[in-house]
């Protein structure tokens, strides 16, 4: 997407004489008076014009497309809108969409960049998830995973599928290739949420929101086994989840403290935090610029932005109700959505 909208910048630097303090494990605190910033932003696109809204993006850079979740109206009685939006990413357009059918509508996305083929669940009216080839926008295959399914994470080295059932308090696993199900995981009664995978460990990491508890946490799955080897404590309703492969990180936005958990994944501890304020829900890492993205769903709208390597914190004023996340894992774009604007703009880079 080409364009800029920056105007003025104020960074949040978190080092010598910056902002906050810096917490005991070395990520950037950032307090809240310090979270003004600018507008970090790129073109538009207006993926939708009739008033309904977008969820969650993927990408898939071979093809050069960013997918756009687009499930219902904003209106009181919520009607299905059943289609995946299809932007070309160079051209800041529109140029196609993909129909789940009458029975569908998209709430969560994911992608595999290395089959170019893309996954959708509808957690509301069908309840299925769809295998879609991004070539031909087609749905291929459909699967009945005995629930909700909300979040969807693919392992891009054996092709598996991970789907929450946060109503259920499971994680079904599928084949990628025909959204066969191969396995279902019990979590238990906390609601997990979003869930990512580390493709060189084979590890998958589920965050559980446990808003009926106290204490959120992070579950983590043997990919090879699809047993439970761990839980680990985190902020209060742990939302969204991202994995930096390279360095075995796993991070982890929680909705109720406003912050971002960093963990090492080879001894599953605490390594970092951050303060990312205003409702913090999707995460993403891009491993061409080692930076973290979070969406900050809040009346403004902001995207806050952590580096992975100096801990700066940066906070992008961004559309109203930004939601969905997607990263280019080849060039580095970063593109986000408004959910209510129904609009997909590509992130200042940093």
């Amino acid at each position: 997407m080409s364009g800029r909208r920056g105007i003025s910048r104020r960074s949040l630097i978190a080092g010598a004489g910056a902002v906050a303090a810096v917490s005991a494990t070395g990520v950037a605190a950032a307090s809240p008076a310090a979270a003004a910033g600018w507008w970090g932003y790129g073109n538009l696109v207006q993926a939708v014009t009739d008033g309904s809204w977008l969820y969650e993006l993927a990408a898939l850079p071979n093809l050069g497309r960013v997918y756009a979740a687009n499930p219902w109206t904003g209106t009181a009685d919520r009607r299905p809108r059943h289609t995946v939006k299809v932007i070309n990413a160079a051209a800041d357009a529109v140029v196609g969409e993909i129909d789940l059918g009458a029975a569908g509508s998209p709430f969560g996305l994911t992608a595999n960049p290395e089959t170019d083929v893309l996954y959708a669940g509808d957690q509301v009216f069908s309840k299925l998830v769809y295998r879609i080839d991004g070539r031909t926008n087609r749905v291929t295959a459909t699967a009945d995973v005995g629930g909700e399914p909300r979040g969807l994470a693919v392992n891009t080295a054996t092709n598996k599928l991970y789907v929450t059932l946060t109503n259920q308090g499971r994680v079904v696993v599928l084949d990628g290739a025909t959204l066969a199900v191969e396995a279902t995981i019990e979590i238990g009664p906390i609601e997990p949420a979003k869930v990512a995978v580390n493709s060189r460990t084979n590890t998958v990491y589920v965050s559980n929101a446990n808003r009926r508890g106290t204490d959120s946490s992070v579950t983590v799955i043997d990919g090879a086994t699809n047993r439970i080897t761990a839980t680990v404590p985190v902020d209060r309703y742990a939302l969204g989840i991202a994995v930096n492969a390279a360095d075995d990180r796993v991070y982890v936005s929680n909705y109720t403290s406003e912050t971002l958990t960093v963990l090492d994944g080879r001894t599953l501890g605490v390594v970092g935090k951050a303060y990312v304020g205003g409702s913090p829900t999707g995460v993403e890492y891009n491993p061409v610029t080692k930076k973290v993205y979070v969406t900050n769903f809040e009346q403004k709208g902001a995207v806050t932005v952590v580096d992975d390597v100096t801990h700066a914190v940066t906070r992008l004023r961004v559309r109203t109700a930004a939601l969905g996340l997607a990263v280019d894992v080849r060039s580095g774009a970063v593109y986000a959505s408004s959910q209510t604007e129904g609009s997909v703009f590509q992130l200042d880079r940093l």
